[in-house]
């Protein structure tokens, strides 16, 4: 792009989407009346917009229709990695404690990406096998990193694996990912219905404009404490933070994978999937960043609080609108037409899979809000954290129960329980490159270890078994 002007467009194309996206939102009755994140709007907006200037009035020829989408990929990435790094700055030691649920969830957030992945690459394999030889092997991976993971996980991903020899893995890792996100809304909005009707008949629904009230009337409390003598905005402190977050997490990364050099293919390989993770790199430096600041203020090294919740807040949710516009504009239909029969099967199954897994699990681990937690677990499993808690503002709309907040906190428990995710990643990848199929089968077991360990904690840590064990004695 001439003078530098390519950065600067992609970003007012996804605001101009996300400002078409309000207003419809505001001024047309069929989208006040149905559950759709404005962000969900925009990303339709945009990819119609794409797909009218390629092939409606040919204004962008194919090769610049791919360079969009891949550069809107590299988009998604980053911003998924800002969001979280900003939601593990946020300061929670006011928050009540709910260790139990918050650890029972970081749990299931593990165990969920290894059962997502014992059937996806389950289902690759058996379509390699029986109906499309020339299918990428590992691209039933996908499914816990589409679903479970979001478009930004699944994106720096695939473009990983592109550049090791999956052809358009970026766009199909983005297909997949958006047809989770269609699951997750589309789907989750009857099912969430469903469980009103047939399972937990007593519980109130809320509407569309009983949501909008809500968001009008919520308290926006600050945290920062930052004097005003040293001239600089509260926003720029936040800013400044996440940044320098960011950047010792691409020089940790830089380093780490300077050392695995020296590991032939398979460190190259894991090096490749560091990449991909640098949302969860950036969230773990970004936790321990906080742990740092909070230790320094109890010894008075540094006097004020230079996190501010609100404004953490608001730029992760930012992140995440941005980002999910962007996923969905960045949907390449000739990749998806030349794919979409695996695309359509791996993402079917996954989807009703998830409904069931998600109600049962559910039922197990929770004692208290269980339809808020199966909803919001469902929406996250499918989509991102973001249309978890869009599902979960339909019952929910006040915040009064924890369910949000379990999110967050059991996402950084999984962040440290599902750090090995990473090698795993990197053996079907290995398998591939190397031509060693035998590392599909060890993937394949190791998965199935992990996810029954995960069973055995959950089920121990269940609510009601002390009381349960009390009784026998």
């Amino acid at each position: 792009m001439e003078n530098g002007w390519g950065v600067a467009l992609y970003f007012s194309g996804v605001a101009a989407c996300l400002g078409l996206a309000t207003v419809l939102k505001m001024k047309v009755k069929l989208f006040q009346r149905h559950l759709m994140p404005t962000s969900m709007l925009a990303g339709i907006i945009g990819f119609l917009a794409l797909q009218v200037a390629r092939y409606g009035f040919g204004w962008v020829d194919e090769v610049t229709l791919t360079q969009i989408q891949h550069e809107l990929g590299y988009m998604i990435s980053h911003l998924m990695a800002i969001g979280f790094i900003a939601l593990s700055l946020k300061d929670r030691s006011s928050k009540k404690d709910k260790s139990k649920n918050v650890i029972n969830t970081g749990l299931a957030i593990v165990n969920t990406y290894m059962v997502q992945g014992i059937l996806g690459l389950a289902i690759s394999l058996l379509l390699v096998k029986f109906v499309f030889p020339n299918l990428f092997p590992p691209f039933g991976m996908l499914l816990p990193l589409g679903f479970a993971q979001g478009s930004g996980q699944a994106v720096s991903i695939g473009i990983q694996w592109e550049q090791a020899g999956f052809v358009n893995g970026a766009n199909i890792s983005l297909a997949v990912a958006n047809l989770g996100l269609i699951w997750a809304l589309f789907g989750g909005v009857p099912y969430l219905n469903y469980l009103l009707k047939k399972v937990y008949k007593n519980q109130r629904k809320y509407n569309i404009s009983e949501v909008k009230s809500m968001e009008m009337e919520k308290s926006t409390q600050r945290t920062v404490t930052v004097p005003k003598s040293i001239h600089i905005d509260d926003l720029s402190i936040q800013l400044l933070l996440i940044g320098c977050v960011y950047l010792l997490t691409y020089l940790f990364i830089t380093g780490v994978s300077n050392l695995l050099t020296p590991l032939g293919t398979f460190g190259e390989t894991v090096s490749q999937t560091l990449w991909g993770f640098n949302f969860i790199i950036g969230a773990v430096i970004a936790l321990v960043t906080r742990y740092v600041m909070d230790k320094l203020r109890v010894k008075q090294l540094i006097h004020a609080n230079y996190a501010d919740n609100y404004l953490l807040q608001r730029i992760s949710a930012s992140a995440f609108d941005f980002m999910i516009t962007a996923s969905l504009a960045a949907i390449s239909i000739r990749v998806i037409k030349e794919s979409w029969l695996p695309i359509l099967i791996l993402t079917t199954v996954g989807g009703l899979f998830t409904m069931v897994y998600t109600y049962y699990l559910g039922r197990m681990i929770y004692k208290e809000d269980q339809l808020e937690h199966i909803v919001a677990l469902y929406g996250m499993w499918t989509g991102t954290i973001t249309t978890g808690i869009a599902l979960l503002r339909e019952i929910d709309p006040y915040c009064k129960t924890d369910v949000a907040e379990n999110l967050v906190l059991g996402s950084g428990v999984a962040l440290f329980i599902g750090f090995p995710i990473m090698g795993i990643l990197a053996m079907p990848m290995y398998a591939y490159r190397m031509n060693q199929p035998i590392f599909y089968l060890w993937t394949f077991l190791i998965m199935v270890a992990m996810a029954a360990v995960m069973m055995v904690f959950l089920y121990r840590n269940r609510p009601g078994k002390e009381l349960r064990y009390k009784r026998r004695r």
